[in-house]
């Protein structure tokens, strides 16, 4: 939970009306602040120099510099920032595009209020939050080894996914490892199909062999 601070949110969405609207939808909320908007990717950027939020609401189709454009640029400028996305947009093909760019949910912008709060409270403290759609669409993703984002094959294990490797050696299924490192099954699910797909392992057993090989466990 948050532990008495508040969320900080920003909000980047081309249409006034649009923006107002969810901004007076987050202040709902008694755990968010909304400390900042902009209506292009350009604004945010400039922004984000000043201000560090917790969260980033961001459309895609916007003028000047689209969200997802200005996704690529905060996931090396500012990493810690944690991207839901909203659009209108929701083909599985776009939605894994998006999620490899490193946004950390994906929502229509339709969805109603109670979604969008989990979202926003799941993403703060788990990191990531996967509805039906994006499980689907990350799955899929995943499995078109030719059309495969590139960007997930130079990144390097994280933190998270070093550490739940260890236990994944250890023979701990999903819902343990959620249960022990007090996440969702859905996070470790995304989180093992990452792992796998940088590891390159097929199953368990090249897994272990990765893990091995690298240091991240030791045999003796």
């Amino acid at each position: 939970m948050t532990k008495g601070r508040k969320i900080k949110i920003v909000l980047a969405e081309d249409q006034e009306l649009m923006r107002k609207s969810f901004i007076s939808l987050l202040k709902e909320d008694k755990d968010f602040q909304v400390t900042g908007e902009a209506s292009n990717g350009k604004e945010l950027l400039e922004l984000l120099k000043s201000i560090t939020p917790d969260i980033v609401l961001l459309d895609i189709e916007m003028p000047v510099m689209n969200g997802m454009e200005a996704l690529s640029v905060m996931s090396k400028r500012f990493p810690d920032i944690r991207v839901i996305i909203l659009s209108m947009y929701s083909g599985p093909s776009f939605i894994y595009e998006m999620m490899a760019r490193g946004a950390r949910a994906y929502l229509a912008k339709n969805c109603d209020a109670d979604t969008l709060f989990e979202a926003i409270h799941t993403v703060y403290n788990e990191g990531f939050y996967f509805d039906k759609n994006v499980s689907e669409a990350m799955l899929k993703g995943l499995q078109r080894e030719k059309s495969l984002n590139p960007i997930l094959e130079l990144m390097a294990l994280s933190d998270r996914e070093t550490e739940i490797v260890k236990i994944l050696c250890e023979g701990k299924t999903n819902k343990e490892i959620a249960e022990s490192m007090n996440i969702s099954e859905n996070t470790v699910h995304y989180h093992r199909l990452n792992i796998y797909k940088k590891t390159k392992s097929k199953n368990i057993t090249d897994l272990v062999k990765y893990a091995i090989k690298n240091g991240i466990v030791d045999i003796t």
